[in-house]
């Protein structure tokens, strides 16, 4: 206690450079929250975009479907593999999907559309599908001719909510897909890319009109815990006939998205790590100048019994103080701006708005309040703080005293 009260009476000694100290460490911590909750948000929301209307965390499908992703190369449903999928504690969803390609027509124009057999229960509990629906109304799950449409697909075919649609593709084993459908909602998803190219209808629906029966062309596995995919998977394939189906990964299913996040990341690491550069060299220099203008009291208190590694402990102290001090009032600010800017997204518009779309990212910024962005700058701060008391530590250790009092 008596050397925590020591350093306390230390570091405000000259309290001027104690605050700007501290206030560079503040806007580092500050500074690096906010870019590693920006960067994290935009992530996790992209891939949550992807996952959760498309792919799953893990999808399921037929040996051999992702080589050739055709409908004959489907599966039946089978009550015994959802029953098996779901006994495993991290699966929280299922997803069943029956996804097509088809060429779309409205008036003169055509465009080519991937076509997502849903069930639309199970996509407005998992997903809240029904909350993207901006014009029109969300389908039925026994509806026969109603469809959701993209934004950006609407605005291609400049087709609007009640128009009819004509969808022509290639069902199972060779049959012909044609039919006549009425946007019932247009929606308005993360990812641009979807937005541009998907049309979703009730599964059944879909079934019937690629004359596929009970059929299935994946099952979207969605996760409780998303951290360790591959831990999942091997569970997974345990559980149910290899021979018979395959299991896959987001990340193998999308390696461009993955290596894209994975190159941006360490461009953020980057910047982050010369934030932490600026804090090094403000709180070493404040440690060095407290340690020399002490010099002759420390060759005093030597003089007198003190230890040297006590006067050693109190100079880390001393430097723990200072940046856990900086790194609280970082992380509060932090906590504040993450919490404002999720309650409040902000939306890019114009040309930058353009660049994120040509890029398949939703021009909106996402902050993540993963609290572990939080625990990880603080930790480390606080390394770096005791890593640089190091020195001065060293050179308290070094005194002789006689020539402290004399100089």
């Amino acid at each position: 206690m008596m050397f925590l009260k020591l350093a306390w009476l230390n570091i405000w000694r000259n309290g001027r450079r104690t605050m700007i100290t501290i206030a560079s460490v503040f806007f580092a911590v500050l500074l690096a929250i906010t870019f590693r909750s920006i960067t994290d948000g935009v992530y996790e929301n992209m891939i949550h975009n992807v996952v959760s209307y498309s792919s799953g965390y893990l999808q399921i499908h037929k040996n051999g479907y992702w080589g050739e992703q055709s409908i004959d190369n489907s599966f039946e449903v089978d009550e015994e593999l959802s029953k098996s999928l779901l006994d495993n504690p991290n699966v929280t969803n299922l997803m069943p999907r029956l996804e097509t390609f088809a060429l779309s027509s409205f008036a003169d124009k055509t465009k080519g559309v991937m076509v997502l057999g849903v069930n639309p229960t199970s996509e407005k509990e998992v997903n809240q599908l029904n909350e993207k629906v901006i014009e029109g109304i969300y389908f039925e799950s026994n509806s026969t001719d109603q469809i959701l449409i993209g934004s950006g697909l609407a605005e291609q075919l400049n087709a609007k909510v009640n128009d009819t649609l004509v969808l022509i593709g290639q069902g199972y084993h060779a049959s012909s897909a044609a039919g006549k459908f009425n946007i019932a909602g247009i929606l308005k998803l993360g990812s641009p890319e979807l937005n541009s190219n998907v049309i979703y209808m009730p599964l059944k629906a879909s079934q019937y009109l690629h004359g596929a029966g009970n059929r299935l062309t994946s099952l979207s596995i969605m996760l409780g815990k998303t951290s360790d995919l591959e831990s999942s998977k091997k569970a997974i394939e345990n559980s149910i006939d290899t021979v018979a189906y395959e299991v896959m990964t987001w990340k193998q299913m999308m390696p461009e998205m993955d290596q894209f996040i994975e190159a941006d990341s360490s461009g953020h690491y980057i910047v982050i790590g010369i934030l932490y550069i600026i804090i090094s060299f403000g709180l070493f220099g404040t440690l060095l100048m407290m340690t020399f203008e002490r010099n002759r009291e420390f060759g005093i208190l030597i003089a007198i019994g003190m230890k040297k590694h006590l006067l050693a402990y109190v100079v880390l102290l001393e430097s723990i103080m200072i940046s856990l001090m900086g790194c609280l009032m970082g992380v509060l600010g932090g906590t504040l701006i993450v919490h404002l800017f999720t309650e409040y997204p902000v939306e890019f518009g114009g040309t930058l708005r353009e660049v994120y779309e040509d890029y398949g990212i939703e021009p909106i910024i996402y902050f993540s309040g993963n609290i572990r962005i939080f625990i990880y700058q603080t930790l480390v701060v606080l390394v770096l703080a005791s890593l640089l008391a190091l020195y001065p530590g060293y050179k308290v250790l070094r005194i002789k005293p006689v020539d402290a009092i004399n100089s």
